[in-house]
């Protein structure tokens, strides 16, 4: 039988991950978020750093290089980095729910995991104001500011998303549950998540 696992993805600023940690304290199961990223750079040969620049964005502009044989030979071939991200935590996402019920953020693991039954996608959202509140107590910027980096984050998302299932970003007809936490709340929203969870 599949693990039970919690796939949330969010608009900027929603508070997605905080309502993932938030329920992952409550159901003490593993939560993963940024790890993914850590984990998928222990795996292949690639930095940390260059893997965060691409994480969750379909952007060509960085290339990943590795030894590959053929046949007696060893030559060197090259892929986009963020290629080489998404099959690296494709894999580990694979792995870590086939171990344990769990948390995970984004990163379109609710399509890697479609074929568990016992998956959970949810969607967070909430109004601009509030994103806003976050983002500018968050990053400390103006409200101009946040808002552009609001547009520009949920649009790499939106395409990275896009791109790599057959699934649309944000479509609630995509998703088990979709929560507006601008109305809700974080504790709310983990509630009613809580609650899903131990009726699967």
């Amino acid at each position: 039988m599949s693990n039970q696992v919690i796939v949330i993805s969010r608009q900027f600023g929603s508070g997605g991950r905080k309502i993932g940690k938030t329920l992952s304290d409550r159901l003490q199961i593993p939560y993963y978020d940024m790890a993914l990223i850590e984990m998928a750079s222990k795996r292949s040969e690639a930095d940390y750093a260059s893997l965060l620049e691409v994480d969750e964005k379909k952007i060509n502009r960085k290339w990943y290089e590795f030894s590959m044989e053929v046949g007696l030979e060893y030559q060197m071939k090259k892929i986009p980095m963020n290629e080489e991200l998404f099959s690296l935590q494709a894999e580990i996402i694979k792995d870590l729910a086939s171990q344990s019920p769990c948390i995970i953020i984004g990163r379109g693991a609710d399509y890697i995991l479609r074929d568990n039954k016992r998956m959970l996608s949810v969607f967070i959202h909430a109004d601009m104001e509030t994103k806003l509140e976050v983002v500018c107590r968050h990053y400390s910027l103006s409200r101009e500011e946040a808002a552009a980096l609001i547009r520009k984050t949920d649009k790499q998302r939106s395409v990275y998303y896009n791109y790599y299932t057959e699934y649309k970003w944000g479509d609630i007809g995509n998703y088990d549950v979709s929560l507006d936490r601008g109305r809700l709340g974080i504790e709310r929203c983990a509630d009613i998540l809580e609650t899903i969870y131990h009726s699967l």
